[in-house]
């Protein structure tokens, strides 16, 4: 005699940089076995295999692929299954202050917020397309699921190509007056060498796009009962949402 079967509510969402509305459903034990076996071993390619294992499986739209989501969609996706799984509150540790007499401030602040606060800002989307010459451009890109992978173990290295190897990630292709060269039609190699052909002027209008690709994030406002001390935070990157 077969055993009965649970009913597992289904939700819905929308991926913020294409407002697709897709159907998700809570995390099971089986999904929490997944995770923390990866968090056990420490290793942050399996943390993230693990992390899109879960959420491909908590998708239930057809033909849904968790690689193709733009980074920040994957940030906002996983808040969104832990707020129907865990629920919306979390508390956030913040230290205490430095160079005050204050007795409160000197003291660890939790402060509880509410996760369905948190947003993608989309209202200021840089421009993809930027002209390094004349008549020598490079069409960029926001990266993806794919490539978180690649991000962490470039992040964990010091070295230049590592750096180059993560902003070659971001770039769709080059073009002259003639010609659109896909990036994906070149090595990375040659995608290294053409960044470290670029003078400090042109590199820097490439970081800039970088470090205004769309995040998640959230604002916080810390005010302190026994002074005046009173400032806003902004919390971003999905692990500073588990506290």
């Amino acid at each position: 005699m077969a055993l009965p079967k649970i009913d597992v509510p289904t939700h819905k969402t929308k991926i913020p940089s294409t407002n697709q509305v897709i159907s998700i459903r809570p995390f099971l034990v089986k999904e929490q076995k997944i995770l923390l076996t990866a968090l056990t071993g420490e290793d942050s390619e399996e943390i993230t295999d693990a992390t899109k294992q879960i959420v491909n499986n908590c998708v239930l739209t057809p033909n849904f692929d968790v690689d193709k989501l733009e980074l920040f969609d994957l940030e906002y996706l996983i808040l969104q299954l832990r707020i129907i799984s865990v629920g919306e509150a979390t508390t956030i540790r913040f230290y205490p202050r430095k160079n005050t007499e204050c007795e409160e401030c000197l003291k660890n602040r939790d402060v509880e917020i509410n996760l369905k606060n948190a947003k993608v800002n989309l209202e200021n989307i840089p421009d993809k397309k930027v002209q390094l010459t004349e008549k020598i451009g490079v069409l960029l890109k926001f990266p993806t699921a794919k490539h978180i992978s690649k991000i962490d173990s470039a992040k964990k290295s010091d070295s230049l190509n590592s750096l180059f190897e993560i902003v070659w990630m971001c770039i769709d292709a080059v073009y002259d007056d003639d010609n659109i060269i896909s990036a994906n039609d070149v090595t990375l190699a040659e995608g290294i060498e053409f960044l470290e052909s670029l003078n400090t002027e042109q590199f820097l209008k490439i970081e800039k796009f970088i470090k205004n690709i769309p995040k998640l994030e959230q604002k916080i406002e810390i005010k302190c009962s026994s002074c005046d001390f009173k400032e806003e935070y902004t919390i971003s990157g999905i692990e500073n949402f588990f506290g």
